[in-house]
């Protein structure tokens, strides 16, 4: 059984494997853009959600928006608050990182049995709950 700093080092060491570039995006931005998938979201909101701040989000706002991935928007009844988008060309770049990433968590994950991997998807449902946005 695994202490906490066992097991804190554990997840860094998972981290570290799942990190690199899926397609053409970093870990880090398909992350953002996985948020932006099921609409415009807010800079401040984004930024709760992927628990960075608002100008690092800015920043790779940026990076993606002269990429042709993302694109700036006001949001609907107020001209002040900007928002960001995926383009068609985000959502198939997405689509092509998200299974370069499933390919990357299975190739993690191979050493388990179906048993430990079902038994890991039960664990991390009711460690993280809801599935996170």
């Amino acid at each position: 059984m695994s202490t906490m700093p066992e097991m804190v080092l554990q997840l860094i060491a998972l981290q570290d494997a799942l990190g690199g570039n899926y397609a053409e995006l970093s870990r880090p931005k398909l992350r953002l853009m996985v948020k932006l998938e099921q609409g415009p979201v807010n800079i401040s909101e984004l930024a709760e959600r992927l628990r960075i701040s608002s100008p690092a989000v800015s920043q790779m706002i940026d990076k993606l928006s002269s990429d042709g991935y993302v694109r700036r928007a006001s949001l609907a009844g107020d001209q002040r608050v900007v928002a960001a988008a995926l383009t068609d060309v985000g959502r198939e770049v997405l689509a092509r990182a998200l299974i370069a990433f499933r390919d990357r968590v299975q190739e993690v994950l191979a050493p388990l049995t179906p048993e430990e991997f079902s038994r890991l998807a039960e664990v991390l449902e009711k460690a993280l709950g809801a599935p996170q946005e």
